[in-house]
């Protein structure tokens, strides 16, 4: 008679059984990587620094991420998620009015990079830096909250499409300006006052809401 062995994913320690211990430490290195990236940067941040951030062996490393650029692919979602969230929570407790929508949101935006300048510099600096791959995902996720943008604008303007005007376009004008600014500003260490970074931001927006206001009272 042979006794079954349990497998080693189904014993549990500290009340974890062996997937949740390798989401956890999946999710120590992901804070370990944000720490290490955000502080000195990509090219600076190596694997044993990380691991000993994580104070996990590089064994458990490489049980999640097949390589450092991996990581930081893991790092970047995680800090997307964060800004995005803080953007979506502020367009929610604004009211219709579109001006209120456009200053809550980009108010947000920039509050949570200059309140963790990690976030920036993953963001807007060292994701440009990494590898191609790093590249594209940087773009699809600019392009996301130009969708973001965009999908707003045709709630507030449904007849705008209607005026032979590309939408896409225009959002991704908005947020390019948003993030060029932005990048300029984390450059210079954030120099410049939340407000007046603020008032130069949405002067975009303001002119795009005046031309969306003076195209649909003519429709």
């Amino acid at each position: 008679m042979t006794t079954s062995k349990t497998p080693a994913t189904g014993r549990r320690f500290r009340g974890l059984d062996g997937q949740q211990r390798q989401r956890q430490r999946r999710e120590q290195l992901i804070e370990a990587g944000l720490h290490a990236f955000g502080s000195k940067g990509y090219h600076s941040a190596g694997v044993r620094e990380i691991c000993g951030e994580a104070k996990l062996t590089e064994r458990y490393f490489y049980e999640s991420f097949a390589n450092r650029e991996a990581l930081f692919l893991a790092v970047y979602e995680h800090a997307i998620e964060t800004v995005r969230a803080a953007v979506v929570q502020a367009l929610g407790r604004s009211d219709r009015d579109v001006r209120s929508l456009a200053r809550s949101a980009i108010r947000s935006f920039l509050e949570t990079l200059r309140d963790d300048p990690r976030l920036s510099r993953i963001l807007l600096i060292d994701a440009l830096t990494v590898s191609a791959d790093v590249g594209r995902q940087s773009q699809l996720a600019t392009q996301s909250f130009a969708d973001l943008v965009g999908s707003v604008i045709v709630s507030l303007y449904p007849q705008l499409p209607k005026q032979d005007l590309d939408i896409q376009l225009i959002a991704n004008g908005l947020v390019g300006s948003t993030v060029y600014l932005v990048m300029h500003w984390a450059f210079k260490g954030f120099d410049e006052p939340l407000e007046k970074m603020l008032a130069h931001c949405v002067l975009f927006y303001d002119a795009a809401i005046a031309q969306a206001e003076q195209l649909t009272a003519a429709s």
